[in-house]
C-alpha cells in the first residue's frame, strides 16, 4: 500500500475507532440544574429570603426594574419608590452620578484614545445609576415577566448552559461520565451557586468568561467523530466571532476581563489566521467601543464608576423627602489608579508576597476553599506535561494575569469586600480553568473536586441566603478554620459586616497608662466585652481573634480567670503556645513576647491569637440572675509598650 493510502486508512480507522459523542449525560446535568434552581428562581420569595438588599444589589436591582417599566437607566422618584413594595430597608448601597453634555470630542493616541469636553447637565435634578447596565439590560426581559426573580430566572438559565458547554468541551477529550462529574463539580463544589441568589453580575460574569472560551476553543479539542454531531458554526471561525462578542460583553460589565480577549487573537496569529484574527479583534473593539459609546450617550461619561459625580446612598436617598439631594451621599467616584500606595515599595512586596499565599488559601477568600476545581485543573495540567496543547497555555497565561492584576492593584480588597462570599473578582476568570483540564480517565479523579470542594462549600450552597446576609458568619467553624485569615483586607473581612465584633476596644484603663487596642473577634466564641474591659471565651472552645495596634508594641498579656468550674486554658499568638492550669476562681498571668506583626497598609501592627478553654458553666446554676451563656474563662488582655 502506498504511504499516502496508508495515511487515509488510518485516519478513517481512527475516525470509525472513536466512540460517537454522548450528549445524554451532560443533558442529563444541565436539565437537573434547570429544573432545581429555575424551580427556585420562579417559587421563592426573594424579598423575604434574601433578608434585605447587600453589597452592589441596589443599583443592579433598580436599574434593571427601570429597563423593565420604564425602558430607560435614569433614575427618578419611580424608581426609588418601587423599592418599598419589596424592600423595607431601601436601597442601600446604591451608586448614582449626576450626568454631563457633551460639548466636543476627538480622538487621541493615550487611553482611552479619545477626549471630550463636557459641562454640567442642566437638569439637576437628573442621575444616572453608577454601574454598568449590560448585566441588568440582559436581565430586564426576565425582570419584566417574572418581577425580581427573573434576575434569578436568567441565573438558572445560565448556570444550566454552562454545565452544557463544559460537558460537551469536556466528553471532546475524555469519556461521557468522567466528563459530567467534572463539568457538575465545576459549578456546584464551588462558591457559584451562592451568587445565584446575588443581583450582581458575578455569576453573569462568569458564564461569559467561560462561554467565549468554549466557543473559542471547542473547536480546539474536536475528534473528527465528534465534528459530525455538532453545530457547524462551532467548527469555523464564527465561533471566534462569538467569542469576542461575549468576551466583550465581560470587559464592558467589569473592565479587567479585558485580559481574557487577548490569547484568542495571539492563538490566531500564531497560526498565521491573519484574517480571522482582525475579524476577530475587531468585533471585539466594536463590542466593547458601542457599549461604552452608548454609556456615553446615557450619562455624557464613558466611565460609569467615575466622572464628575458619583456617590453612593446608605441611609437616605435622592427625592426620598422634598430636602433630600444629592449631597445626602458620600463620594465615591473611581477616577484615579491610586498608584502612590499601591505601588508604596515599604509595603508592595510584603503585600504581594502575602496576597499570592491568600489567594490560594485565605480563610475568607482562597481558591482551595472557594473554588478547588480550579486548584485541581492547575495541578492536574501542570502533571501532564506531554497532553498539552498549546493553547492551554494562553489560558493559564489570561487566569494568572487576572490574579496578578486583582492582588497588585487591590492589594487591600482584592477579594470583592467585607460583603463578599469567597472571592467574588475571581468568578470572572473562574471558568476558563476549566479548560486547563487534561483527558482524564479515571471517574475516582473526577471525584476528587467533588469531595473536596463540597467539604468547604457544601454549607454556603445549601443555605445560600443565610450565607450571603452572614458573609462573616460561615468561616466561624467547620474546615475553613484550618486556613489562615488574609490580614491584608483586615478592614474587608467579611466580619466587619458585623459591627458588634470588629474594631472593639480594650486596655486603655483608667488609671495604668496602658495603650489602648483593637481586637477583632473571629468567631463567636467570645462573649461581648465587659466594662472591666474583659471578655468570656464559652466553654469547651477556642476563640479566635486579631489584635491590631496603631504602633508597635513589646508584650501581650492576659490574665485569665476561671469561674466556679476548673478550666485548663491555653492561649496562642503568632505560633507560640501557653498554657495555665486554673482552680475554682483562680486566677493566671502570661505574658508573650510580641513579634513585630503584620504591619496592615504598612501603618498597623496586626496579631493573630487564640485562647481556649477546656471547660465551662453556665452562671445560673451557680448564682442568682439570668446569665445562661456557657462560660469558659476570662479574660484581660493589656499590651506593653
Amino acid at each position: 500500500m502506498k504511504p499516502a493510502a496508508a495515511a487515509n486508512a488510518a485516519t478513517v480507522a481512527t475516525v470509525h475507532d472513536t466512540p460517537a459523542p454522548r450528549f445524554a449525560p451532560g443533558a442529563i446535568a444541565a436539565a437537573l440544574l434547570l429544573c432545581i434552581y429555575g424551580s427556585l428562581a420562579l417559587t421563592v420569595d426573594f424579598p423575604r429570603a434574601a433578608l434585605g438588599i447587600q453589597s452592589d444589589e441596589a443599583t443592579y436591582y433598580m436599574m434593571g426594574h427601570s429597563l423593565a417599566a420604564d425602558g430607560d437607566l435614569t433614575y427618578r422618584r419611580e424608581d426609588l419608590m418601587r423599592v418599598w413594595r419589596e424592600f423595607p430597608s431601601g436601597p442601600t448601597g446604591l451608586f448614582l452620578k449626576r450626568g454631563q453634555d457633551i460639548l466636543e470630542s476627538g480622538l487621541m493616541l493615550r487611553p482611552p484614545f479619545f477626549w471630550t469636553r463636557t459641562q454640567p447637565d442642566p437638569d439637576a435634578d437628573r442621575y444616572f445609576y453608577g454601574k454598568s447596565f449590560i448585566y441588568p439590560l440582559i436581565a430586564s426581559p426576565f425582570v419584566r415577566l417574572f418581577g425580581t426573580n427573573g434576575f434569578l430566572v436568567l441565573h438558572a438559565l445560565l448556570l444550566a448552559l454552562v454545565t452544557w458547554c463544559g460537558y460537551l468541551f469536556l466528553h471532546a477529550r475524555m469519556r461521557a461520565t468522567v466528563a459530567a462529574l467534572l463539568a457538575g463539580a465545576f459549578v456546584m463544589a464551588t462558591v457559584v451557586p451562592v451568587y445565584f441568589v446575588w443581583i450582581t453580575p458575578e455569576l453573569f460574569n462568569f458564564a461569559l468568561g467561560m462561554l467565549g472560551y468554549f466557543c473559542w476553543l471547542y473547536k480546539e479539542a474536536l475528534t473528527l467523530s465528534h465534528a459530525r454531531h455538532v453545530a457547524r458554526w462551532l467548527s469555523g471561525p464564527h465561533s471566534d466571532r462569538v467569542a469576542a462578542i461575549l468576551l466583550g460583553l465581560a470587559t464592558f460589565s467589569k473592565v479587567s476581563n479585558v485580559l481574557l480577549f487577548p490569547p484568542i487573537v495571539i492563538w490566531q496569529l500564531w497560526h498565521r489566521r491573519w484574517g480571522r484574527a482582525a475579524w476577530t479583534a475587531g468585533i471585539y473593539a466594536l463590542c466593547v467601543g458601542g457599549l461604552f459609546a452608548a454609556n456615553m450617550a446615557i450619562s455624557g461619561e464613558w466611565n460609569y464608576q467615575g466622572g464628575q459625580d458619583r456617590r453612593t446612598f446608605v441611609h437616605e436617598f435622592p427625592f426620598q423627602t422634598p430636602g433630600s439631594g444629592f449631597g445626602v451621599g458620600a463620594e465615591k467616584a473611581r477616577n484615579e489608579a491610586l498608584t502612590d500606595i499601591i505601588l508604596d515599595k515599604s509595603v508592595f512586596w510584603t503585600n504581594l508576597l502575602h496576597n499570592v499565599r491568600y489567594y490560594f488559601v485565605g480563610r475568607y477568600s482562597g481558591l482551595v476553599a472557594y473554588f478547588f476545581p480550579a486548584v485541581f485543573a492547575l495541578v492536574a495540567f501542570l502533571s501532564a506535561p506531554r497532553r498539552r496543547p498549546a493553547w492551554q497555555y494562553l489560558v493559564l497565561a489570561a487566569g494568572v494575569a487576572q490574579i496578578l492584576l486583582f492582588i497588585i492593584t487591590l492589594p487591600y480588597t482584592w477579594f470583592g469586600g467585607g460583603g463578599s462570599v469567597g472571592n467574588r473578582y475571581f468568578m470572572g476568570v473562574y471558568g476558563i480553568f476549566l479548560f486547563l483540564l487534561p483527558p482524564i480517565s479515571r471517574v475516582s479523579l473526577a471525584l476528587i473536586p467533588w469531595a473536596l470542594g463540597a467539604l468547604f462549600t457544601a454549607q454556603l450552597v445549601l443555605n445560600p441566603f443565610a450565607s450571603s446576609f452572614r458573609p462573616g458568619d460561615y468561616a466561624k467553624h467547620g474546615p475553613l478554620r484550618w486556613l489562615p485569615v488574609e490580614l491584608t483586607n483586615v478592614y474587608d473581612l467579611p466580619i466587619n459586616t458585623d459591627t458588634s465584633k470588629v474594631r472593639i476596644w480594650f486596655g486603655d484603663n483608667p488609671g495604668q497608662n496602658d495603650p489602648g487596642f483593637q481586637i477583632y473577634f473571629l468567631d463567636d466564641n467570645a462573649y461581648q466585652r465587659e466594662a472591666d474591659k474583659s471578655f468570656w471565651v464559652r466553654g469547651e472552645s477556642r476563640a479566635e481573634f486579631l489584635i491590631k495596634t496603631d504602633r508597635p508594641m513589646k508584650r501581650l498579656v492576659l490574665t485569665l480567670t476561671a469561674g466556679p468550674v476548673a478550666t485548663d486554658a491555653t492561649a496562642r499568638l503568632s505560633g507560640r503556645m501557653q498554657r495555665a492550669s486554673l482552680a475554682p476562681g483562680g486566677s493566671q498571668q502570661i505574658t508573650f513576647t510580641l513579634p513585630p506583626g503584620f504591619p496592615y497598609q504598612g501603618r498597623w501592627p496586626v496579631w493573630v491569637a487564640s485562647i481556649s478553654s477546656s471547660a465551662g458553666f453556665v452562671p445560673i446554676f451557680y448564682e442568682a440572675g439570668n446569665d445562661t451563656r456557657f462560660l469558659g474563662v476570662r479574660v484581660k488582655p493589656m499590651l506593653v509598650e
